[in-house]
C-alpha cells in the first residue's frame, strides 16, 4: 500500500515540476495580424463617378402678362428655332388698352406742342412748359408699356432647341410667369456628377475627363464647366461638365460614368488599404511588419480612393508589409505573427 501511495506522490511531483517549468520558460501565443503588401501606384491615376446628362440650355418659358391662352403653336418633341412662336394669348383686352393710350398720347402730344409754341413766343410761363414736357414724357412711357403688353401676348423661343414639355392647354387662364412650354437647347449636353470632399480638395490635380455610355457604346471627352463651392446634405460637391458635339442618341436624362484622370506627380505614390492607416497626435502612421516585429512608421497621405485604399507619398517603399486590420489594438515594437495565407482549402485562414 505504501508503495502505491509513494508512486502516486512521485507522479504528482513530476507533473508539478513539469507544469512549473512550462509556466517559467513558456510564453503566451503571439497575436495574429493581417498583412498587406505595399504596392506602387502605376500608370495615370483615375477615379470614376456616376452621373446624369442634362441640357446645356434649359428654360421654362412663360407669358409676362396674364390672360386666356389662345393656342399652343408647337407640340412635344418639336425642334424650334430662336424667335419661333411657341404660344399665343388672347390679346383683345391689351389691344383695347393700347388704343386708349394711343388716343391719350395724341391729345397730350398736341397740347404739349401748343404750350411749347407759346413758350417760345413768351406767351406762357416756364412752369407750364415743364408740366407739358413732363406730361409728354409720361404718356410716351405709358404708350410703350401698353405696346409691350400686346407684344408679350406671344411667346417666342429664346434659343434653338427642342420642346420638352407643354404645361398648359388652349383656353386655359394663365398668370404672368406661369410656365407654359419647357425647352432644352440643342447646342451641347452637360453631365452632372457629385464628388466627395477628398476630390474637391485636389481639383488642381485633375488632368482630363471622359464619359462612358452604354447606348451608344462610346467614351467621349468632357470639358469642366464648374465645381460647386458648397457641399450638399450628403457632403458632396456638384461638378458640371460639358459634352460638346454630343451624338444625337445622347439626350438629357441618361446615366453615365465619368472618369477623372489626374496629373502625374514627380514621386510615384504607394498604395495601402485605408484600414492600415491611423492617426495619433495629429500625425498619420502605419505599422510596418519586419522580423516578427511591428514598427510604428509615420507616413504622409494625399489621396483616398473610392476602392478603399489610400495613396502614401512619404514613409513607405514598395514591397514592405503593413498591418491592414486592428491597428488600434497594437503597439510599437510588439511581436506578432502573420495570418496564415488563405487558400481554397483554408477558408477564413484558420489553418
Amino acid at each position: 500500500m505504501k508503495k502505491i501511495v509513494l508512486s502516486i506522490v512521485a507522479v504528482l511531483a513530476t507533473l508539478l515540476a513539469v507544469g512549473c517549468s512550462s509556466n517559467k520558460n513558456g510564453s503566451q501565443p503571439l497575436p495574429i495580424v493581417r498583412l498587406s503588401t505595399v504596392q506602387m501606384v502605376s500608370g495615370m491615376r483615375h477615379n470614376s463617378y456616376p452621373g446624369t446628362t442634362q441640357a446645356a440650355q434649359e428654360s421654362q418659358v412663360a407669358f409676362k402678362v396674364a390672360g386666356t391662352l389662345e393656342r399652343i403653336a408647337v407640340k412635344e418633341g418639336d425642334h424650334v428655332r430662336q424667335g419661333q412662336v411657341l404660344a399665343v394669348m388672347d390679346s383683345r383686352d391689351y389691344v383695347v388698352q393700347l388704343n386708349a393710350v394711343k388716343a391719350e398720347y395724341e391729345s397730350v402730344s398736341r397740347e404739349c406742342e401748343r404750350i411749347i409754341a407759346l413758350y417760345n413766343d413768351r406767351g406762357t410761363s416756364a412752369n407750364n412748359y415743364d408740366k407739358a414736357r413732363f406730361g409728354l414724357e409720361q404718356i410716351t412711357q405709358k404708350l410703350q408699356h401698353a405696346q409691350d403688353q400686346v407684344n408679350d401676348c406671344v411667346i417666342r423661343a429664346p434659343f434653338d432647341g427642342y420642346v420638352q414639355s407643354i404645361y398648359r392647354k388652349a383656353h386655359e387662364t394663365v398668370g404672368a410667369g406661369m410656365p407654359v412650354v419647357g425647352l432644352f437647347g440643342s447646342k451641347g449636353i452637360e453631365v452632372v456628377i457629385n464628388i466627395p470632399v477628398v476630390e474637391y480638395n485636389r481639383q488642381q490635380e485633375f488632368e482630363n475627363f471622359t464619359a462612358s455610355f452604354s447606348v451608344p457604346d462610346e467614351t467621349l471627352p468632357l470639358k469642366l464647366i464648374s465645381i460647386g463651392q458648397k457641399a450638399n446634405a450628403n457632403q458632396l460637391y456638384e461638378m458640371r461638365l460639358l459634352l460638346p458635339d454630343a451624338p444625337k442618341e445622347i439626350t438629357p436624362g441618361l446615366t453615365t460614368h465619368v472618369n477623372i484622370r489626374y496629373k502625374e506627380q514627380g514621386n510615384i505614390p504607394m498604395e495601402v488599404p485605408r484600414t492600415a492607416v491611423f492617426e495619433e497626435d495629429e500625425k498619420t502612421f502605419v505599422y510596418v511588419y519586419a522580423d516578427s516585429t511591428l514598427h510604428k512608421t509615420e507616413v504622409r497621405v494625399n489621396f483616398l480612393t473610392s476602392q478603399g485604399t489610400v495613396h502614401v507619398v512619404k514613409g513607405l517603399e514598395a514591397g514592405q508589409r503593413v498591418v491592414s486590420a486592428g491597428v488600434h489594438s497594437l503597439n510599437d515594437g510588439q511581436k506578432v505573427r502573420p495570418e496564415a495565407p488563405r487558400t481554397k482549402t483554408n477558408v477564413g485562414g484558420l489553418l
